[in-house]
């Protein structure tokens, strides 16, 4: 008897037909992979397991009894747990509270939920002080701390819904770890995420979501990333080759630091940037239309060196030139203080109105301003040109942000970000974070459109194939410092994707 058994759900939001008589099986101890391109339906079939909303035909079973939750608690009731990557915890709640919160323990004194909250917290491979409010911790963490909620609770069936999209190579690693206790504890899996080599190597089998089908049902043994992205998208693809760029390279690009050279096409030049207790001394040259870099481990000063740029962080440095002119760093606002654009997809993805149409989403100009006639026309035709390079599944561009998929949002609220930044330099957090083969494509042109005008770009992530594919060279942030730059284009994606991992793991 199957743990989880799925037959003919279906589920239409208005005249869109998200999922079409979606059938299949999960058994205990079995961890089974969930794939497919944005707006296939993976996160509204994970919303019908989870009871947040309910399928228009069809039935599911549960360890052999119906399964129809009404809400998201009576689905935890009935035993089955979700994961989300942006999960919503009360900022008010320690981490120790948040681990058995809905749990029978909830409500003991802090004391006592602190000593087994650190041993659950040690299993998700999350070193983070239990008496830590959660309002202090950064959003990526709160999966993780969620994932250790599951652990603390009688949960038969375990949903993680990308819940490694913005996590480091040894934190997977930790994710991966748990699945497998929850398989040999008898609890069933489903994994959903786009990175595909990560999941193949953590589930028995895979299932690929296409056009709200179960278009495929293989063992993981019998795929390899580049087939699983063909059935993902139900056509050849090519996964993503590392930038080829003709810019001039660093005398030495595994040097410490880039060394400084003469040349028109340097845009940003930082010497020995110190963040008081985080950052030591960083060198940093960027130069025209190039992409670069930074990843590291959580502690390694990664997020206070782009926090200084952005002019978030007081920082200090010995030399800061844009375009060859002296620059200070600083929160305040004046022609000489630098401050470069950063976007981040939750908080720049969250700015944006739910209700708002595409159109007016993409639309620069305040609504209704437009006098010009052939200027407004030129205006909805940009937000067609960019709803079709972005391949938003959508049947209107009056169709609301909110209704679509978090994929599309995604790359709608990035387009939307680059478009009014119209900076020299731009910081990009994760810009391909939970986004599908073809959607990472969509992203990479859309880098390689702003390089080719003339910005560079800082890429800040965890992910070695995010990396690979966006950057021309990655600086390793250890102990406040740059300590190697990697190029990815003379690795291979395997060799490229272990060396981030070791980099990273060992900061």
């Amino acid at each position: 008897m199957a743990l989880l058994q799925v037959d003919g759900l279906t589920k239409s939001f208005g005249a869109r037909r998200v999922l079409r008589d979606v059938s299949f099986a999960l058994e205990q101890g079995e961890v089974v992979g969930l794939v497919g391109a944005n707006g296939a339906g993976k996160s509204t079939l994970g919303d019908i397991l989870a009871g947040i909303t309910a399928a228009d035909s069809g039935a599911m079973s549960l360890a052999g009894h119906p399964y129809a939750p009404l809400s998201a608690e009576d689905a935890r009731h009935l035993g089955v747990g979700v994961v989300e990557q942006l999960v919503r915890i009360d900022p008010g709640l320690t981490v120790a509270q948040a681990v058995f919160r809905g749990t029978p323990q909830a409500g003991r004194p802090q004391a006592e939920l602190r000593r087994q909250a650190q041993v659950l917290l040690a299993e998700v491979a999350l070193d983070v002080d239990p008496d830590t409010l959660i309002g202090d911790l950064p959003h990526f963490v709160h999966g993780v701390v969620e994932i250790a909620r599951v652990l603390a609770e009688d949960t038969r069936l375990v949903v993680l819904d990308e819940v490694s999209a913005a996590l480091l190579p040894v934190e997977v690693e930790g994710l991966h770890a748990v699945t497998e206790r929850l398989s040999r504890q008898g609890r069933g899996v489903l994994y959903i995420s786009h990175r595909l080599p990560e999941m193949l190597a953590a589930v028995d089998r895979v299932l690929v979501l296409r056009d709200g089908r179960i278009a495929l049902d293989s063992p993981a043994t019998a795929l390899d990333p580049v087939r699983l992205a063909a059935e993902t998208v139900g056509e050849p693809v090519t996964l993503p080759a590392p930038r080829v760029t003709t810019l001039p390279r660093p005398d030495d690009a595994t040097a410490p630091a880039p060394r400084p050279v003469d040349s028109d096409g340097v845009v940003l030049q930082v010497r020995n940037l110190r963040v008081p207790g985080a950052v030591e001394g960083v060198d940093l040259l960027l130069r025209r239309g190039e992409v670069i870099g930074l990843t590291g481990h959580r502690s390694s000063g990664l997020g206070e060196i782009v926090g200084a740029l952005s002019g978030e962080l007081p920082a200090i440095t010995d030399e800061l030139l844009l375009h060859g002119e002296p620059r200070s760093l600083g929160s305040a606002a004046g022609p000489d203080v630098l401050r470069v654009p950063a976007y981040r997809p939750d908080d720049d993805a969250s700015g944006v109105d739910p209700g708002e149409t595409i159109a007016r989403t993409l639309t620069q100009e305040r609504w209704g301003a437009l006098t010009d006639m052939r200027k407004e026309i030129a205006t909805l035709r940009g937000v067609i040109r960019t709803v079709h390079q972005m391949d938003v599944k959508t049947l209107s561009i009056r169709t609301v942000f909110g209704a679509l998929s978090g994929g599309d949002q995604h790359k709608i609220a990035l387009a939307r970000w680059m478009s009014a930044s119209a900076q020299d330099v731009v910081v990009l957090h994760e810009p391909t974070r939970g986004l599908d083969v073809r959607a990472r494509h969509q992203v990479r042109r859309l880098l390689d459109d702003a390089t080719a005008s003339g910005t560079s770009v800082v890429v800040v992530s965890v992910d070695p194939d995010e990396l690979a594919e966006c950057c021309d060279r990655v600086g390793i942030v250890s102990g406040g410092r740059v300590a190697r730059w990697i190029d990815p284009g003379e690795l291979a994606a395997d060799a490229f994707r272990d060396r981030i991992a070791e980099a990273t793991a060992a900061a």
